[in-house]
């Protein structure tokens, strides 16, 4: 492959590095090789101060940015590429794309009675809460030292939400648990819901 184009594939989502070789630079590389149209060549994550990731990157050669962009774009999109993602070139942004949005719930890690903590069933937490969000929404979760962080992904984050809110506040690890709704970047107009303690 000659005179190939370097792209940057910037998508604002928190994925640790298995995860988005997984969901999203494998599945890619596969489909550029198969056409002909480029690959893959490497990728890595913004970190904030919390210790979180803020947004991951993909390094990708194609071999034009015509019919090879289209295709990365469409390949990222099938992977669930959140609203707001981003190709950039030669540090300006090509083209933003996507077709998710999130909603990530931060669990109180620190300040809820012991016995919260001491009967937390984590899997069944994460199970009804994906359930209420919908069929595989939950895509990942983060441990801080003070928040634990649960991402769920759908077309609609205020929707999501709406069926989620009922379920959560039902959940002892729900009190004062800390809701961004349209979780990324800054465009995405996120909001920011406090759920009550009881």
């Amino acid at each position: 492959m000659s005179a190939t184009q370097l792209v940057i594939a910037r998508l604002y989502e928190y994925l640790e590095p298995i995860d988005r070789g997984e969901r999203y630079e494998d599945p890619l590389h596969d489909t550029l090789k198969a056409a002909g149209l480029g690959s893959v060549t490497g990728g890595g994550s913004q970190l904030n101060a919390s210790g979180g990731i803020d947004f991951v990157d993909l390094e990708i050669e194609l071999v034009n940015l015509d019919d090879a962009l289209a295709a990365t774009v469409s390949a990222l999109e099938m992977a669930g590429a959140p609203v707001g993602s981003e190709i950039l070139h030669d540090g300006e942004v090509l083209r933003e794309f996507g077709t998710t949005q999130c909603v990530a719930i931060f669990l109180d890690g620190v300040s809820l009675p012991d016995d919260v903590y001491a009967n937390l069933d984590f899997a069944d937490v994460v199970a009804r809460l994906g359930d209420a969000a919908g069929p595989g929404s939950y895509r990942c979760f983060w441990q801080g030292a003070e928040e634990t962080g649960l991402f769920f992904f759908g077309s609609d984050a205020e929707e999501m939400f709406r069926r989620v809110e009922p379920v959560l506040s039902t959940l002892p690890i729900g009190q004062n648990a800390r809701v961004v709704i349209r979780y990324g970047k800054p465009a995405f107009q996120p909001r920011t819901v406090q759920m009550p303690r009881r």
